[in-house]
């Protein structure tokens, strides 16, 4: 997989144009009716797919970090798994925006990268039957894999308090989809989990965590950390959140992530549950 240099990056992530109703569209959607296999900067497909990109970017650090936020308050032993779950896919998603600000987006088996990154004549490339670089199967394996091989392109331009960011847990490219899955689908290892909070978590202090669970979120934090620094360094500034909120993408991340809840427990069956 071929990214972007820093140099080629901002020019990909800069500043969109005023909206024009019909460009940012489904990055999905619009792939499953494009025949083509390279996508030229100047052209209407590239313009489609960089500002269908670009809001990508923006929604998946918005929604990394309302995950990231709503895992906090699952810090206890009932809600131990899904905590794991839930920081998993803010990292998932904060990687994503990360690849996708140095031209890379990978979809299943699809893969577009970069086969020309000079300004002013950029050029992707489509690939629809993407194969793990180190032979794994499965949509996040395979997708932590290029990860972790892009990472070795950025890595020049990552902060150094962010490096560790760019490496593979345990030296292990999958671990985050291999815990993810023990904790989602083997209800031992879950249990596990929810022991190790009830012995040894104090709520007070955050740093008290211990095990899988502490791990992802040290993981998570530096992904969207870097998801962030990279798209404030660049400029990423997009009309993903339309219908959302207006102003700076800091302004409405405050507005949407620390948004109260609604409190619906009163009108649930909760209480018939607990009986």
């Amino acid at each position: 997989m071929r990214l972007f240099d820093i140099t080629e990056a901002r020019h990909f992530c800069r500043p969109l144009a005023a909206h024009i109703p019909g460009t940012g569209q489904s990055l999905a959607a619009f792939h499953n009716n494009l025949r083509r296999t390279r996508l030229t900067e100047g052209t209407t497909d590239f313009d489609v797919h960089r500002v269908s990109l670009l809001n990508a970017v923006e929604r998946w650090i918005l929604f990394g970090v309302a995950d990231y936020r709503r895992a906090l308050d699952m810090f206890i032993p009932s809600n131990a798994p899904w905590a794991h779950v839930t920081l998993y896919y803010s990292s998932f998603f904060a990687a994503n925006a990360i690849l996708g600000m140095f031209g890379a987006w990978i979809h299943f088996e699809r893969l577009v990268d970069v086969d020309n990154g000079s300004a002013n004549n950029q050029v992707l490339r489509i690939t629809r039957h993407v194969l793990s670089p180190s032979g794994y199967r499965g949509g996040h394996r395979v997708f932590w894999d290029l990860f972790y091989e892009g990472c070795n392109t950025i890595s020049p331009w990552v902060p150094n308090k962010l490096k560790s960011t760019t490496a593979p847990v345990n030296n292990d490219r999958i671990w985050q989809i291999t815990a993810r899955n023990e904790m989602n689908y083997d209800t031992f290892r879950a249990f596990e989990g929810a022991t190790l909070i009830e012995k040894s978590f104090n709520p007070k202090r955050l740093r008290t965590l211990h095990g899988p669970l502490a791990q992802q979120l040290e993981v998570t934090e530096g992904m969207l950390k870097l998801a962030l620094h990279f798209a404030n360094d660049f400029g990423v500034s997009s009309f993903a959140y339309e219908g959302l909120g207006t102003g700076t993408r800091a302004k409405i991340l405050r507005a949407l992530v620390t948004k109260v809840p609604p409190g619906l427990a009163t009108q649930s069956v909760l209480q018939d549950l607990l009986q």
